[in-house]
């Protein structure tokens, strides 16, 4: 089941994808911050290693779904700013290293799942010789690879790097909408519900 909501259109595209088997190598994911960028990320991660068959992709509910969910599948990788696990320390761009053990976990077979599934946060942090690394993986992609960009800056990223995915567009999620999910999620009054998707401008995240 896909988590992501107010984007109907990029949750089709990727359903029927999934169900026709003709997904691209690389997806870059474009939309302001918090407005389910990296929620729909993990849900596609979900949705190339679920044991169901389409179109019950993601199930949401086998194993591989739910090792993706709480982030402790061995075959996705999520590559950001982040330096700890504890998350005390950032970086101020996603560097070279970085990009090189991406470029040799990718030549290995997945681990447990179908794909390997390796996920920049903001890649417009990513450093020029990160980029340029970046772009060769993206040029020869192994086979059983996934790689999704996400970025709510596509200026800041490389046009050659841009050119080598298949773009996602994400926009502000409709007020109502969020509101909407908030009153059926969270028990939340319409009022109150109205007020918080008023102050979160359509960032749903938030």
């Amino acid at each position: 089941m896909w988590e992501v909501v107010g984007h109907e259109e990029a949750v089709a595209l990727l359903s029927k994808s999934l169900e026709k088997d003709m997904l691209s190598h690389a997806y870059l994911f474009v939309g302001p911050p918090q407005v389910g960028k990296t929620t729909l990320a993990m849900n596609l991660a979900q949705g190339v290693n679920c044991l169901e068959s389409p179109p019950e992709r993601p199930c949401s509910e086998c194993t591989q779904c739910r090792r993706i969910a709480t982030r402790q599948h061995p075959d996705v990788q999520v590559i950001d700013l982040v330096a700890n696990s504890d998350g005390s320390a950032i970086r101020r761009e996603i560097g070279i290293n970085q990009v090189r053990d991406v470029q040799h976990s990718a030549t290995l077979k997945p681990y447990e799942g179908k794909y390997r599934v390796f996920i920049f946060q903001e890649a417009s942090s990513l450093s020029s010789e990160a980029s340029n690394a970046l772009l060769k993986l993206l040029e020869e992609p192994p086979e059983s690879v996934l790689i999704i960009l996400l970025t709510s800056d596509i200026e800041s990223i490389f046009p050659t790097i841009v050119s080598r995915c298949q773009w996602v567009g994400l926009n502000y999620v409709a007020l109502s909408t969020i509101g909407r999910e908030l009153q059926n999620t969270l028990g939340t009054s319409q009022q109150e519900a109205m007020n918080l998707a008023r102050l979160s401008k359509g960032r749903i995240g938030w």
